[in-house]
């Protein structure tokens, strides 16, 4: 008799169990249904499935949003969470589906974050007087201003182009009045006229390159000051050019260009960085490439 009491007891508390868990259970997806508020740590403004959105980064949007946002007061940051957890879900959503591995404009997208996130950390990192006065003084060259030419072009049009040796002979002629000593303008004054307005007193090589072409410059930073060029085939005849003076690039002072170079270095640290990021994460990774692009992909 008492273990049929005893079996009916264990029935019974086992049916009063099944029924608190359901009711537990009920009351769990009741609570979910209804979204009841979780307690967000100090600073957290909002979760998004796991993800954080932290009141920091609002009030920096908040800050650089215009005047009339900004006027509306608490509904400002109200109205930019609301977007920050829209580009939230929409972004969860993009990497769920796959976004990130198959549209391009999200690849170059997160790339270029990943780029981002590398040069603000280098910049974060401290540059002293030191490190700048060691890049300056390595790359000295890479500031000199550039050399500047004074340089008189004479030019001789062929009578009956392309027949030039009517242009040869009077360049030629030209060419032995300055070997023989004569001044450069009245040669010049008999020469003709070239179809563009030449450069001022002093043109750097660029400038002459842009007026005259890379041969003519070429030929210019081999000619002696007060000596000419060899004939150049120009235009519709032949052209000399008389280097009057030439004034090399100076180097200026640090502390005249402190801000370039300070630039410049941290230039150099970022890409410094990147590349060895990116070194790390081959290293790391296990990456097949097919033999015929084996050659081209080694580092």
């Amino acid at each position: 008799m008492s273990s049929l009491f005893t079996t009916n007891g264990a029935r019974r508390a086992w049916l009063l169990a099944g029924a608190l868990a359901g009711s537990l259970m009920g009351a769990a997806q009741i609570l979910h249904d209804l979204r009841m508020p979780v307690r967000l740590l100090d600073g957290v403004a909002a979760r998004v499935n796991g993800r954080e959105i932290d009141s920091s980064s609002i009030a920096r949007t908040v800050a650089g949003s215009d005047a009339a946002l900004r006027a509306t007061g608490a509904a400002a940051g109200n109205r930019v969470l609301a977007r920050m957890i829209d580009e939230e879900l929409l972004l969860q959503q993009a990497l769920d589906s796959g976004a990130a591995q198959t549209d391009p404009e999200v690849r170059a997208a997160l790339v270029r974050a990943a780029i981002n996130r590398v040069n603000a950390e280098t910049a974060a990192l401290p540059m002293t007087r030191r490190d700048i006065e060691a890049y300056f003084a390595a790359h000295r060259a890479a500031y000199a201003s550039p050399t500047r030419y004074a340089v008189t072009p004479l030019y001789f049009e062929a009578a009956q182009f392309p027949d030039l040796r009517t242009a040869v002979q009077r360049a030629e002629a030209a060419r032995e009045g300055l070997r023989a000593g004569r001044p450069v303008e009245p040669l010049a004054r008999a020469a003709d006229t070239l179809p563009f307005v030449p450069p001022g007193a002093l043109a750097t090589a660029g400038t002459l390159v842009n007026y005259f072409g890379s041969t003519v410059v070429n030929s210019i930073e081999g000619v002696r000051i007060g000596e000419s060029t060899p004939l150049i085939n120009f235009g519709r005849g032949v052209l000399v050019i008389h280097v009057g003076r030439r004034i090399d690039g100076e180097i200026p002072a640090l502390d005249r260009i402190e801000r370039l170079v300070e630039a410049d270095l941290l230039r150099e640290q970022q890409e410094t960085a990147l590349a060895r990021l990116l070194d790390s994460l081959h290293k790391a990774a296990h990456i097949d490439v097919a033999p015929a692009y084996r050659v081209a992909s080694a580092h």
